[in-house]
């Protein structure tokens, strides 16, 4: 993971300690939830992916780390390319993850919904296959808030 990692309260983390943290959450059976938002702007599209931690055996709470990447193209105005990119960027993350925990149990959330005023209805069959096929649980909104609520606040 050669981005730079912060923490939920925006402060820098070294990759090694962040490995540290999530080591110690997979040992007490925690799930990790990965998700991906992103915010258009005038010349560019800021993208937020966060590694949710959240019900391991003896913890209250949960915490994330979060990383964003500001990509200047004009492509990403077309929502289905908007969209597929933050599926990507969340799949990534998850092989990263499975790489270093192959048995690491891995839900990406997704930014999409499949109401009849949600524009990415659309888009709910390809997400869903395409996360079934590369082996990672899917949900989408209401039960995405691993990118819904927490990557969309760093998106900003």
């Amino acid at each position: 993971m050669k981005d730079s990692w912060f923490t939920g309260s925006g402060e820098l983390i070294s990759t090694d300690f962040m490995f540290e943290i999530i080591d110690d959450y997979i040992s007490r059976g925690g799930k990790i939830f990965v998700g991906t938002d992103s915010q258009l702007s005038n010349i560019s599209c800021i993208f937020a992916t966060a590694i949710c931690l959240h019900g391991a055996k003896g913890s209250q709470g949960g915490r994330y780390f979060f990383k964003k990447k500001n990509k200047k193209n004009s492509s990403y105005r077309v929502l289905r390319h908007r969209i597929l990119q933050e599926v990507k960027h969340s799949i990534d993350v998850s092989f990263e993850l499975l790489e270093k925990y192959p048995d690491a149990d891995i839900e990406v959330h997704v930014d999409i919904g499949q109401t009849p005023r949600s524009a990415t209805r659309v888009f709910v069959d390809t997400v869903s296959g395409w996360l079934s096929g590369v082996g990672f649980e899917c949900r989408i909104k209401p039960d995405s808030w691993a990118s819904s609520s927490i990557a969309d606040c760093h998106t900003k």
